[in-house]
């Protein structure tokens, strides 16, 4: 008896499984084949001992921070290959060293690693141990509070925006007078208090800052005539006016005055009314025609105020 044909199914099914019996050898050639290939680049190229760093090129004003700070730093990252050399992680770290602002780093090909760095340019102090930076940034240096000639911000932590925005307005309003900010703070109430290069402490208060601290500037040049030296403080938390607490004359000494040898000397249209009242305290009411008649001891209130701060 003969063996059976086989049928058409039947080799259609012996003819997939041995190409499918083939797609299988392939797939395993290609894949140990990519392996290979991984293994030979990692061997041939990417192996710390081919294509080393040999080059580290540093560029940036270097006025604070130096170039063997950012050496020391990068120089271990930097012992791999050019293939494994991570910028993300060498500008992170550089970034730690104080002062350091931005920092740029690019792999220049075959062997060099290139560092571009900013620094921060503090312009003033905010609160304590930290840095307002020209850019508006906060930060923290070793020794921030011993740095000399930088004004002192302070405020709520959240409120450096509104400080910073402040202090650059209201610098520009005593240019007039002759006189700049050294210190400028806001309490949590909302209430500014400002210190003056001449020495003069200046309590606005939280209304109408803008307004108040103009009147205090459209009167600086009648109040300096009237004594020739610097108040000590100026309140201006009062509606019409503001009052002014001058230094003790020295000992066996006069006052220094103004024309008139005390006399107050007569304002220029739109100069506040100049008064004196006991204790060393000025008041000056601006306009005239605005003074209430009703408040006749207004400045002797505000000149209890600022005698009781001093002797704080």
């Amino acid at each position: 008896m003969s063996a059976p044909r086989n049928t058409a199914p039947q080799q259609a099914e012996r003819l997939e499984r041995y190409g499918i019996s083939i797609g299988r050898s392939i797939a395993g050639v290609l894949f140990l084949a990519a392996i290979g290939g991984v293994a030979w680049i990692y061997m041939g190229m990417v192996k710390l001992d081919r294509w080393p760093i040999q080059w580290m090129e540093l560029d940036g004003a270097f006025e604070r921070v130096s170039a063997e700070q950012v050496r020391k730093t990068v120089g271990p990252m930097a012992e791999g290959s050019f293939f494994t050399l991570d910028p993300v992680a060498i500008a992170d770290a550089t970034r730690e060293l104080p002062w350091v602002n931005q920092v740029v780093v690019e792999k220049r090909w075959p062997d060099t690693v290139h560092l571009y760095l900013t620094e921060y340019v503090p312009v003033a102090h905010w609160n304590e141990g930290q840095l307002i930076a020209t850019n508006g940034d906060t930060f923290t240096v070793p020794g921030a509070d011993g740095i000399q000639g930088l004004p002192w911000l302070e405020g709520p932590p959240d409120a450096v925006e509104a400080v910073i925005e402040t202090w650059l307005q209201f610098n520009d309003i005593l240019i007039p007078a002759g006189q700049e900010i050294t210190r400028i703070r806001l309490d949590r109430r909302g209430a500014w208090t400002l210190q003056l290069a001449g020495g003069t402490k200046v309590e606005i208060g939280r209304e109408d800052a803008v307004a108040r601290l103009e009147r205090m500037v459209q009167g600086w040049t009648p109040l300096r005539r009237l004594k020739g030296v610097n108040p000590l403080g100026v309140d201006l938390r009062y509606a019409n006016g503001f009052a002014v607490l001058w230094p003790e004359p020295p000992p066996g000494g006069v006052p220094v005055d103004g024309p008139g040898s005390g006399s107050s000397p007569a304002p220029a249209p739109g100069d506040p009314v100049i008064e004196e009242v006991d204790g060393g305290v000025t008041v000056a009411v601006s306009p005239v025609e605005e003074r209430p008649q009703d408040r006749p001891v207004a400045g002797q209130r505000a000149g209890e105020a600022l005698a009781q701060q001093s002797g704080r």
